[in-house]
């Protein structure tokens, strides 16, 4: 299609601004729809546009903080909240949440009027409204309480995230608990589990996944000597201190990475092997009994979690 100067300007700005591009209800905005119809630019939202080439190059929390953005310049009253607050806080989250809707705080539910991606999820009318790098946000506390409706291996990064980050505690959570319309006992179970301690989403997803499986809870961030660097010790994901002495520990690595020895940078996957012998090695100098490396593949599969686990010899207590 011909190039369209006011759109590829429309476009550009709103690329350098990390945001959506906003229609203006007259010629440029049917220029844009008739650049959607063709594929070169897509359209998220209602009235909100973005070039195709540049859209897919984003991840699904980025193209979600795009909409985010314009929409918080397109609707200034709106105040964002659960997921779409989370992802402005910048709080750990599995990127699989994301679904094309963006969730505001409403003191009245869903009306014909709504885009099918607004989801209100309800707040009293005396809520506080948080500006967090320009954007309105409930505040972290009740940002938490409207992520206890997802997933609870979901749900557990966010909160464990907004901890370490201490924009909120327990009790500040638990005390807007009492106050609010929302699920309690969701909110409950994850502050009984939360813990700044864990370093990532996928430790906290990879924790979840144990406890639903019903294996003990195991400690966090455990030290042992470092022997090539007394400074800097070695920290384990978890680690079990059984009765009996033994020493369990178990280390979360993500995603398979190691699998393609055809990769162009084998030097340095040959020395992240090398290293985490090495460390294996000396964790059981240190009198750790068993090291076992988790994989993402092995969290994702609870069947598979539970006989990596057992076969670990990791404690159940159900």
């Amino acid at each position: 299609m011909k190039t369209h100067k006011e759109v590829e300007k429309l476009l550009r700005t709103a690329e350098r601004e990390q945001r959506c591009a906003i229609g203006d209800g007259g010629k440029l905005y049917h220029a844009l729809r008739r650049r959607v119809q063709c594929g070169e630019v897509t359209s998220p939202y209602p009235n909100l546009f973005a070039a195709a080439s540049y859209w897919t190059q984003l991840n699904l929390e980025q193209q979600s903080m795009h909409m985010i953005r314009a929409l918080a310049k397109l609707h200034p009253k709106w105040i964002f909240t659960g997921l779409s607050a989370a992802c402005v806080y910048q709080y750990d989250h599995a990127y699989t949440l994301h679904d094309g809707t963006v969730s505001i705080a409403s003191t009245r539910g869903a009306n014909k009027h709504d885009s099918k991606g607004l989801h209100r999820i309800y707040a009293p009318n005396n809520m506080k409204c948080y500006l967090y790098h320009g954007i309105p946000v409930t505040s972290p506390a009740h940002t938490l309480i409207d992520c206890a409706t997802l997933p609870f291996d979901r749900a557990l990064s966010i909160y464990d995230s907004a901890l370490r980050c201490k924009h909120t505690t327990k009790i500040e959570v638990e005390t807007l608990m009492l106050q609010s319309v929302c699920d309690e006992q969701a909110v409950k179970t994850l502050l009984r589990h939360a813990n700044p301690l864990r370093e990532n989403g996928g430790e906290s997803w990879a924790y979840a996944h144990m406890m639903q499986l019903g294996y003990a809870r195991p400690l966090f961030q455990v030290t042992f000597n470092n022997p090539d660097n007394p400074g800097a010790p070695y920290r384990v994901d978890f680690c079990w201190k059984l009765h009996d002495g033994q020493i369990i520990v178990v280390e979360y690595d993500g995603v398979a990475k190691y699998k393609d020895a055809s990769h162009l940078d084998r030097a340095s996957i040959k020395a992240k092997l090398e290293y985490e012998r090495r460390r294996d090695r000396h964790l059981k100098e240190e009198g750790v009994t068993s090291v076992t490396h988790l994989f993402y593949e092995d969290v994702a599969d609870l069947q598979r979690l539970d006989v990596v686990l057992s076969a670990a010899k990791v404690p159940k207590v159900r």
